[in-house]
């Protein structure tokens, strides 16, 4: 535990460190370009680290870089389940790592649990920041009839 805390701590100032905390837990997979690694709607069971490729989410069409975590607001939701759709842009490894081992993560190593906190903030905040931009660039709604 000392040596992954110096090793966080030595990550956490050159920049993401989440590939320190999780790496040694997680399990590694490859996909192909155009899997699917889960659907809008699915149970989120797994958070997610790109280590190489690029992922899209497909309803907002945008393109992830290796090296970041993701999936992880679904476990944050009441209803556990995934918000978008995650597929791959090309061929792609995959680390992940299942609830359990996250929430002891989470528990053990309250830098990491303050990192993932952070981390599902500034996704939620970039989600207000997107759909208040469509708003903005919609055409304004057609009047209510007060009829009844």
């Amino acid at each position: 535990m000392v040596r992954l805390t110096r090793r966080v701590k030595s990550a956490s100032l050159t920049g993401d460190p989440s590939d320190v905390w999780l790496r040694p837990y997680m399990k590694t997979k490859r996909f192909a370009k155009g899997e699917v690694l889960f659907h809008k709607g699915d149970p989120a069971t797994l958070i997610y680290y790109l280590a190489e490729g690029r992922i899209e989410f497909v309803e907002i069409g945008e393109i992830m870089e290796p090296g970041h975590i993701f999936g992880e607001i679904a476990f944050f939701t009441p209803a556990r389940q995934r918000l978008l759709t995650a597929r791959c842009a090309e061929n792609c490894t995959v680390l992940s790592v299942g609830e359990e081992t996250l929430l002891q993560l989470y528990y053990q190593n309250p830098e990491f649990g303050f990192y993932l906190v952070k981390l599902v903030a500034e996704r939620l905040a970039s989600n207000v920041e997107r759909l208040e931009a469509r708003l903005e660039n919609s055409p304004p709604a057609a009047p209510r009839s007060n009829r009844h």
